[in-house]
């Protein structure tokens, strides 16, 4: 086995390899461009180095200074994780010249298995049915008189994940999706060759995972369901794809074996298919890497793929024999992307500002809280995947997980997933790869709809706790701030619109009134971001946290951004009387809970009503405490800096 693998890749997919080294106790070396310095896998490696420059040519992209800086750290392989340089059969061969394991197919495969013309082209000789089409530059195929039939489908020839792939209508339209599909080709793959063919309308896309030992031998890992698509981007993967027969699995099964036996294939690879409605199938092409839904095959192996690639490329037979394989539930896989659906999907951009996992699920990600997320990669920022016995408690699981999922700090599709997860079309297994774009406007105007009906009393009691009731200093897990003890009404401003409601307490229950209705507030529970409490006898969970002046509360996977508005700048002290000393006022007591910014008096000094006696900061807002009474200083307790309660102790006064 390898002592030292270096990782050829970015994002998630790097997390998710460094993951199986450790495990086979493996040391693994990240490479980095400048604007992925905080990302997860650089923190997670053994060794980390930076890939200088702005561009992908320079950076992830960079086959030489790769080569060279896997040498210089001396380890033993690469493993080129997917996308970037996974598929290039060049790389692979440059890797494997200096010395080093390539972790995947060898440079021959990719060059035949993963260039899709040459592909068809074999497999037409392996009896498997295939879809006609062309391959070349864009110059090559504006001038080429033998297109198939428009509607087409254009395609990066050396590449997959829906990169540059787009339907053209009719063929005045093709020059200029050509020039766009080679630019995006040319930036994803570093390879401007595109592929042209005919375009199968409401087809199901089935591919299968498949294990091969480089020797002749191979195992299928059964199939994967991924025809929930945007522009021919998987957004929703399964497996087992439970809406195609068993005999046609079986037939597929059967073809993606021939494949991987002929080739004499090494290491996972996918081999994909578009299924008719007569359940027609045809070879679209194979991947010859590790898939994004890699995941889904995994939990209903019990397999981690990850380190068979390893173990194989090390040398070691296939893990198991296909009779010792087994398909077990039924796993889904939404892929959450920084992008704003209700604005055409276009990229979200910024820093992360909160991330709370919902339990019971996997979550591949690179993200972490602080994180500034780049401009110039893909959207995907994190796979959420769960596992149950069937479909439909897999649909129960990656709803409830949808609803908790909370990424702070940038638009995500996540709303988007939980609309499309609910739909008809997908609960009733009637999914094409193109139905979202049949359904997206409707599912879109749904967003707004669900935002609405949300109960706007639970998002003001969670406002209520995430800023008054919080725990304090680690001393405990409730607190009374005492706020509403100081100013019953509070006012909170959400789309320019000023909401105001009452704060009344009773023992240890709360009780908030807005639109002129009381509701009871009780069992709360504080856990960092995440609020668990009883409005009115409904339990509510809520996630909550702070974006500079902003308060995000989430709700059921809804957002609401709501900000402080009206409070008094003077807090009304909660004061202690003294009973020997004429009704003057000995004790200032904080009414609320922060931190000491300044102290303006010392003891001593002489004080006149309303004089100004310390500066407190709570909730980012300053309070100034002033004297009640013309007094005396007697002492002074608290001190630049110090963090306080609400019952704290501040002056003492005499007369």
């Amino acid at each position: 086995m390898f002592r030292k693998v270096l990782i050829a890749n970015r994002g998630e997919i790097a997390v998710r390899i460094i993951s199986s080294a450790r495990k086979l106790g493996i040391r693994t070396v990240a490479v980095y461009a400048g604007d992925d310095a905080g990302s997860l896998h650089v923190s997670m490696a053994d060794e980390a180095f930076l890939l200088p420059g702005t561009r992908l040519e320079e950076t992830y992209l960079n086959q030489d200074l790769i080569i060279d800086l896997a040498l210089q750290s001396g380890a033993d392989a690469i493993h080129p994780g997917y996308g970037f340089l996974s598929e290039n059969a060049g790389f692979a061969a440059k890797a494997e010249n200096a010395g080093l394991v390539f972790i995947g197919a060898t440079p021959e495969q990719i060059s035949l298995m993963g260039e899709k013309i040459k592909a068809i082209d074999f497999v037409k000789r392996l009896n498997i049915p295939v879809i006609s089409g062309k391959s070349g530059t864009a110059g090559e195929l504006i001038l080429c008189q033998e297109l198939p039939e428009f509607p087409v489908l254009i395609k990066a020839s050396s590449g997959g994940g829906g990169k540059a792939m787009q339907v053209v209508e009719k063929i005045e339209d093709l020059p200029q999706a050509l020039q766009k599909a080679r630019r995006q080709a040319e930036a994803f793959f570093g390879d401007g060759t595109l592929f042209i063919e005919q375009y199968i309308p409401k087809a199901r896309h089935v591919e299968i995972q498949v294990m091969g030992d480089g020797k002749g031998e191979a195992v299928h890992l059964f199939e994967r369901e991924c025809s929930t698509q945007r522009k021919y981007q998987k957004l929703i993967e399964e497996s087992p794809a439970t809406a195609v027969s068993e005999s046609l699995k079986e037939g597929l099964y059967e073809y993606a074996l021939r494949i991987a036996k002929a080739t004499r294939y090494r290491g996972a690879g996918t081999i994909e298919f578009l299924v008719d409605q007569d359940e027609n199938c045809y070879f679209l092409e194979m991947n010859t890497r590790l898939q994004v839904e890699h995941p889904v095959t995994e939990l209903v192996t019990g397999q981690d793929l990850v380190e068979w690639q390893l173990k194989i490329a090390g040398g070691s037979r296939l893990p198991l024999t296909q009779q010792e394989l087994k398909q077990r539930g039924h796993a889904i896989e939404v892929r959450i992307c920084a992008e704003d659906p209700e604005e055409g999907f276009k990229p979200s951009c910024g820093t992360i500002r909160a991330v709370v996992i919902p339990p019971a699920v996997r979550w591949d990600s690179f993200i972490t809280e602080d994180l500034l997320l780049p401009a110039v990669y893909d959207s995907l920022i994190g796979k959420l995947v769960v596992h149950a016995a069937s479909r439909e408690e897999a649909m129960e699981k990656i709803t409830f997980a949808l609803q908790k999922l909370l990424i702070g700090g940038v638009k995500t599709n996540q709303l988007f997933l939980l609309q499309l997860i609910q739909s008809e079309t997908f609960r009733t297994n009637k999914m094409t790869t193109c139905f979202l774009e049949e359904q997206v406007i409707d599912l879109l105007s749904l967003l707004g709809g669900a935002r609405e009906k949300v109960p706007f009393e639970r998002v003001l009691a969670a406002y209520l706790i995430h800023h008054y009731c919080r725990p304090f200093e680690k001393k405990g897990f409730w607190f009374d701030a005492g706020y509403w003890r100081i100013q019953t009404t509070l006012q909170v401003e959400m789309d320019n619109i000023n909401y105001g409601f009452n704060v009344l307490q009773s023992g240890s229950k709360y009780y908030l009134r807005y639109n002129d209705r009381w509701s009871e507030l009780a069992d709360v529970h504080f856990d960092g971001r995440k609020i668990d409490c009883k409005l009115n006898d409904h339990l509510c969970e809520v996630m909550v946290f702070d974006d500079e002046d902003t308060t995000v509360i989430q709700y059921q996977g809804h957002p609401f951004f709501l900000r402080r508005s009206c409070f008094d700048s003077q807090t009304e002290l909660k004061q202690q009387q003294n009973s020997g000393s004429g009704g003057i006022p000995s004790t200032i007591v904080a009414g609320l809970f922060g931190k000491v910014v300044d102290v303006l008096v010392k003891p001593g000094d002489r004080l006149t009503e309303g004089q100004n006696l310390l500066i407190i900061e709570s909730m980012k807002m300053e309070f100034t405490i002033q004297s009640p009474v013309n007094a005396t200083v007697k002492a002074v307790y608290a001190s630049k800096g110090k963090m306080i309660q609400d019952t704290e102790i501040l002056v003492d006064l005499e007369s």
